[in-house]
């Protein structure tokens, strides 16, 4: 989510004195103060928002002409896109063991290598300089450490692959600001964006944007957010015409085994994620110790969540969506944890689907298939999870709502293998998150606290000062100080702060992003550059993919199935097509 409208939103309400609260806290309702901005503030939030946005258009008119030109050569930027059908498929996953929605996103594949050699915010060799290219790239890095941005990096020309898997040593963190994918075909594995930052004037995502298209996330560890730990769900398109933006989702999209973490308290926004699209698909994921959003659907049509671990909220586990969403909600683990307020019908809330937004409101909800859901510490629920585990605010009796909500049946989703909740939970503890390298200490303890139920977070002595800046209440203080025992923190150094991310660099000769030991292994010419974009086994792979993928280059090639269509989907179920169609 963007701060910089809702910076300008709530200071107009603020110089005129109205202060805004709100904020479900299991049954009872309580004031989430916002901060107050000051003009100050809110001035040099609008000069370093004006800075980047320059920076982000000196580096798309850079990128324009080689964007142009692979139009040429069939790679075509398509920033209208709002079916599934819009975007091409390639014919082979993503990499193997990609699934979902993004399944068949292109990436980089093909394209020039960039390997990221220096941890500098910018220039040459820095992750920035390949982000902000032009052109299908895959990034690599031979550099290890902390990579702190001065300010957000927007991704916004397609076609890009980032392998964090390829960093020697401990690998890479991304800090200090966000990172933001606002095009389409990109693949992200094995990455942290921990962005850690408190100043009141910049409260964004660590991870986010707004994605054209097929997506494909995977093991990525997002945390230490002060709006949300990771969002995306829909992007904005402006028509060349000049007409009114227009809002348009997500299409194909997959976030898998992946880690969503303490959101900072200091705002009183720990917010986890909004997740959606056309074509979504979310599963082998945690989130873990943020209050809400675990996570928020933030766009109508079809959400597919499954064999996803839910950890420690205190008010909002999964909700959203509209009339017009048709959830899949399967086998996925949810396990209260200290923040949890056991006993109230938020701790053993699986889904909250919402209402048509109509004036005056209505009972219209979508369709929902909720099944084989675990609730930790709650027999009935997980037994049965329509007994109690999908919840409505309706305005009539909701017990005469739920069955018109209830499906007996999953809906079409993109192919996923799907566990039993029990299976999944211990397939996510050990798998989920950037692993490699090697899986950090923030991911280790984070998980640690899932499976023991147990946080170990210290408020500190400094906390009441720091808290008071924003003129919260000394009650809300009292609150937020006492959540941070909780596992629900304000600052990253509550737990510890960030690692120590050390690593030597590998030898690479001929500077195309594979090892020289690699290279000689699978009998490829660790003096040739070239031979990154060749396929050594003609399975569609390029070999400095098969080298990111962990595979032998010279092995035999792998039939895949072929992609299917979302139009193939959509056409099996004549429910759906009726429902998107409504206004």
């Amino acid at each position: 989510m963007n701060f910089t409208t809702m910076n300008r939103f709530l200071f107009r309400l603020l110089a005129t004195g109205i202060v805004l609260v709100g904020g479900f806290f299991g049954g009872s309702f309580t004031a989430a103060q916002y901060p107050r901005i000051s003009s100050e503030v809110a001035a040099e939030s609008a000069r370093r928002d004006q800075l980047m946005q320059r920076h982000s258009d000196e580096a798309w008119e850079r990128a324009l002409p080689v964007i142009e030109e692979w139009e040429e050569k069939g790679k075509p930027y398509i920033p209208w896109a709002a079916k599934p059908e819009d975007l091409p498929q390639a014919e082979i996953p993503a990499f193997p063991g990609a699934e979902g929605g993004g399944m068949y996103s292109f990436g980089g594949r093909g394209g020039k290598v960039y390997v990221v050699t220096n941890l500098s915010d910018r220039g040459p060799g820095s992750f920035r300089e390949a982000l902000e290219a032009g052109g299908p790239r895959i990034v690599v890095f031979n550099v290890a450490g902390i990579i702190r941005l001065e300010e957000r990096i927007r991704i916004r020309a397609p076609y890009i692959t980032i392998a964090g898997s390829t960093a020697p040593g401990d690998g890479v963190c991304i800090a200090g600001d966000t990172v933001e994918i606002d095009t389409h075909d990109v693949i992200i594995r094995q990455m942290r964006f921990r962005r850690g930052t408190t100043w009141v004037g910049n409260r964004n995502d660590s991870f986010g944007g707004n994605p054209v298209g097929n997506i494909m996330i995977d093991h990525v560890s997002a945390s230490w957010g002060l709006d949300e730990n990771m969002s995306m769900y829909r992007h904005m398109y402006q028509p060349p015409d000049g007409s009114k933006e227009e809002k348009l989702p997500t299409t194909n999209i997959t976030i898998q085994y992946s880690i969503f973490s303490e959101a900072l308290n200091t705002y009183h926004h720990a917010f986890g994620s909004t997740i959606g699209g056309y074509n979504s698909t979310f599963h082998h994921n945690l989130w873990a110790c943020n209050t809400g959003r675990n996570p928020s659907v933030g766009m109508i049509y079809d959400f597919t969540f499954a064999n996803n671990v839910v950890f420690n909220w205190r008010h909002r586990t999964t909700d959203g969506g509209d009339h017009r969403s048709f959830y899949n909600i399967i086998n996925n683990y949810y396990k209260p944890g200290p923040v949890t307020p056991l006993g109230d019908p938020i701790s053993y809330r699986i889904l909250k689907p919402e209402s048509r937004r109509a004036k005056p409101p209505v009972d219209d909800y979508g369709r929902a298939y909720v099944h084989g859901n675990v609730v930790e510490g709650n027999e009935r629920v997980t037994a049965d999870n329509w007994d109690g585990g999908v919840q409505v605010d309706s305005i009539g009796d909701p017990q005469t709502i739920l069955p018109s909500i209830r499906s007996e049946a999953p809906y079409p989703h993109s192919h996923i293998t799907i566990q039993s909740a029990n299976d999944a939970y211990e397939e996510v503890l050990q798998h989920a998150g950037a692993t490699l390298p090697k899986r950090d200490a923030v991911d280790q303890r984070v998980t640690e606290s899932v499976r023991t139920g147990r946080v170990s977070a210290v408020a500190g002595a400094s906390v009441r000062q720091q808290l008071s800046n924003p003129n919260y209440s000394d009650k809300t203080v009292d609150e937020m100080i006492h959540e941070v025992s909780l596992g629900i923190i304000t600052d990253i150094e509550q737990v510890g702060g960030y690692p120590d991310y050390r690593g030597e660099p590998y030898s690479d000769s001929d500077g195309d992003g594979m090892p020289d030991d690699w290279e000689t292994k699978h009998g490829l010419d660790a003096n040739n550059a070239s031979d990154a974009s060749a396929d050594l086994n003609g399975d569609g792979y390029t070999n400095i993919e098969e080298y990111i993928n962990g595979r032998d280059p010279s092995e035999p090639k792998q039939a895949w199935p072929a992609p299917h269509t979302y139009r193939d989907l959509w056409n099996s179920d004549p429910d759906l097509r009726s429902r998107f169609e409504r206004g």
